[in-house]
């Protein structure tokens, strides 16, 4: 009896100093990212017409930052940023194609060479599937071990139809790697709401019939767009893979045809392109919650995500980690960066450069920058407004309507030098 009962406590010891030395499950990770969306375009940022009932439901289950911010408001840019952690400045991808007669190659390379979220995860045992949206050639260049192919420009036909069409390559990996036990990361940056804009025939009556007139087509995909990411969210529910999946949602710039409001054009540094919100699910280790007042970038998932799974992230990424609330809190201003459609140089980024940005609490400064001559004519140029300083108070003018720099000259000073500091530090310190 007495041997049994040593034999029992032996074995609870064992079982319990085991157990607090068995090392956690890392997280699987999943981004959800979608294309050419306005920041207010979703039922949980209150839009009065749009129904977005699944991107509703991981609102209210993930920290939520409603003050969220893409670096550049261009597609390649934007989603290069979210793979490597880096800006736009730094690995190179300014615009969306070389300027005509260029090639592609050079940006490539250089891409390349910069940190890759998908090889940073695999030294860990991830593996990783592509969908959707990539822009340097083949999504193999960036370390994913799954992929629809390759995709040149932006995206093959395959790899496009991604959420239009189908979700079969995320629910096959989803149960291929849930079968063999792996760490897992998806990319789904799905060609939605982009256009064209085609929604099924059903989700287009539904808008216009309750009025959205001219607006309908777009209305319609967005809530297309987030009827794909139910069947994703859904798929982790079903096999029981939610609880340890880090779940990043964000979008990769604004949409041009929001209601009139200004800025509202694709590539443009004003709220309409650059804003978005930014959400973190993660039900073992995060805890639902708002946060209407501190800035997020999509600089910093890649460095977040990273520290999530503990990697620690690149020293080139200067993007803070936004599930720690000290870093969050600490932080007092984001910086921004626009440029023209096409790339000239791609040693010398500031040869397209259109406007650098600051926001710090409510204020938003923006200094604008004539590109170089080559650039001017691009039918992508949108132009540089006749006012080059701008500054916006966004409490009061969250819409951007009343450019007051003249009355706040020691505002624009400050802001102004921040600025210089920055990009001085960034560019021109770094050749």
């Amino acid at each position: 009896m007495k041997l049994k009962l040593v034999a029992f406590i032996f074995l609870s010891l064992f079982g319990s100093i085991y157990s607090w030395a068995k090392p956690e499950p890392l997280p699987n990770v999943v981004m959800i990212l979608s294309d050419d969306q306005g920041f207010g375009d979703y039922g949980f940022m209150g839009h009065e017409m749009i129904e977005t009932p699944s991107l509703d439901r991981l609102a209210s289950q993930s920290l939520r930052y409603d003050r969220g911010y893409v670096t550049t408001a261009l597609c390649s840019s934007s989603l290069t940023t979210m793979l490597t952690g880096l800006y736009p400045h730094e690995h190179g991808t300014t615009g969306n194609d070389p300027l005509k007669g260029i090639s592609r190659q050079p940006w490539i390379d250089k891409f390349k060479n910069s940190p890759q979220l998908p090889k940073l995860l695999a030294k860990h045992g991830y593996i990783s599937l592509h969908t959707g949206k990539y822009w340097h050639a083949h999504p193999k260049y960036s370390g994913f071990t799954h992929d629809m192919g390759a995709t040149q420009r932006h995206g093959s036909a395959y790899s496009l139809s991604i959420g239009r069409d189908t979700m079969k390559p995320i629910s096959d990996f989803l149960r291929e790697a849930k079968g063999k036990e792996k760490p897992f990361f998806i990319w789904y940056a799905p060609f939605l709401p982009h256009t064209p804009h085609n929604p099924p025939a059903d989700l287009e009556k539904k808008y216009r019939d309750i009025g959205a007139g001219g607006q309908a087509k777009y209305y319609a995909m967005c809530e297309w767009f987030d009827q794909s990411c139910g069947q994703l969210l859904d798929d982790l529910d079903n096999l029981k893979l939610s609880d340890n999946t880090l779940v990043v949602y964000a979008c990769d710039n604004g949409w041009g045809r929001l209601d009139g409001k200004r800025g509202s054009v694709k590539a443009s540094p004003y709220e309409q392109g650059v804003r978005t919100p930014i959400m973190f699910r993660w039900p073992a280790k995060i805890s639902p919650q708002i946060n209407s007042t501190d800035l997020a970038s999509n600089l910093d998932l890649v460095p977040t995500i990273l520290k999530a799974c503990g990697i620690k992230p690149d020293e080139r990424m200067s993007g803070i980690d936004l599930l720690n609330p000290k870093a969050v809190k600490k932080r007092k201003s984001i910086f921004l960066e626009n440029f023209t459609h096409d790339m000239l140089d791609v040693d010398r980024p500031e040869t397209a450069l259109r406007a650098r940005s600051i926001v710090e609490q409510n204020w938003k400064l923006t200094r604008w920058t004539e590109p170089h001559v080559k650039l001017k004519s691009m039918v992508w140029q949108i132009g540089i407004p006749q006012e080059k300083v701008e500054l916006f108070d966004l409490t009061k003018d969250p819409l951007e309507s009343t450019n007051v720099s003249t009355l706040h000259p020691k505002k624009v000073e400050e802001l102004t030098k921040q600025l210089n500091s920055w990009w001085n530090l960034q560019v021109v310190g770094k050749k």
